[in-house]
């Protein structure tokens, strides 16, 4: 445990026992099994494997690069990883919402947040292990019933209850890690302290441009699945995404407006497909 406990903070432990008892759970239960079985599966379908790689890839390429600037070492792996599942992949599920450039404003303001610092000060800090254990799952029920009560107006004086629980519970976090900061303030500015803090903004900003490749390249395939509906021959069908690719290239905004107007056509011949494209943009 003294081990986990130099790469894991308690509530990180506590997080993972409980993940783990959750998903022994599931697995137990046969038709929740079954179910999560098949979940898993969906998760790791080819399409959503090749995304998860190259953002592995593109991750490992940026690391180097900030190793080689002396602003990344092992010790940070672990925010690392933490960075890549709660928010890589978090963005890559929500990447089909990307319409235009205000998904990535949006994305930006969520990274450069006060939040985060608060997040960041309360983490860093925290109980004793089974402290952390004991509240994790009482926390998890609070939330479920929070979630459940708020279906019902009736329930406003039971939501707003068991949210004030919540905050308590937060602020408790803060003003630990507060008062532990002041106590050990040498600790909570050292170099490993600071760097840990930036690197899950660096490294969410420097990945902006990867998610804005995903969310052109899966506008482009949507938009490319019309295609054998407007003309089912292959050739006509390739000539067809050379158009529609030279008149958007990589405008996202263009290419969403594309498909959204780009239906109900019967292109019967390539002479056909710059002036319906031209039509469209016309108006755009």
């Amino acid at each position: 445990m003294e081990k986990l406990q130099e790469i894991f903070s308690t509530r990180e432990l506590a997080l993972i026992i409980w993940g783990v008892i959750i998903v022994i759970f599931l697995l137990i239960k046969v038709k929740l099994g079954d179910s999560f079985t098949r979940l898993i599966g969906a998760f790791f379908a080819s399409k959503l494997s090749a995304g998860y790689l190259i953002m592995i890839l593109y991750s490992i390429c940026f690391l180097y690069f900030l190793n080689f600037f002396g602003l990344w070492d092992f010790t940070l792996l672990k925010d690392s990883i933490l960075w890549f599942i709660t928010f890589a992949i978090v963005t890559f599920f929500k990447i089909d919402k990307a319409y235009n450039n205000n998904f990535f404003i949006e994305l930006l303001n969520e990274i450069f947040k006060l939040t985060l610092f608060l997040e960041f000060v309360s983490n860093l800090y925290t109980f004793n292990f089974w402290i952390e254990f004991l509240i994790f799952p009482i926390l998890l029920i609070i939330s479920l019933l929070k979630s459940f009560s708020e279906l019902d107006i009736k329930n406003e004086i039971t939501t707003k209850f068991l949210s004030n629980i919540i905050a308590i519970t937060g602020l408790t976090y803060f003003a630990l890690s507060v008062y532990k900061s002041f106590q050990d303030y040498h600790n909570f500015f050292s170099v490993h302290n600071m760097n840990s803090l930036i690197l899950p903004v660096v490294l969410s900003t420097l990945s902006i441009p990867l998610f804005y490749f995903f969310a052109l390249y899966n506008t482009y395939e949507q938009l490319f699945l019309r295609l054998p509906i407007m003309n089912s021959d292959p050739k006509v069908q390739k000539k067809l995404k050379l158009q529609i690719f030279y008149k958007a290239k990589f405008n996202l905004i263009k290419v969403n407006y594309l498909r959204e107007k780009l239906i109900d056509f019967d292109v019967n011949n390539i002479s056909d497909i710059q002036e319906k494209l031209d039509r469209i943009t016309s108006f755009q």
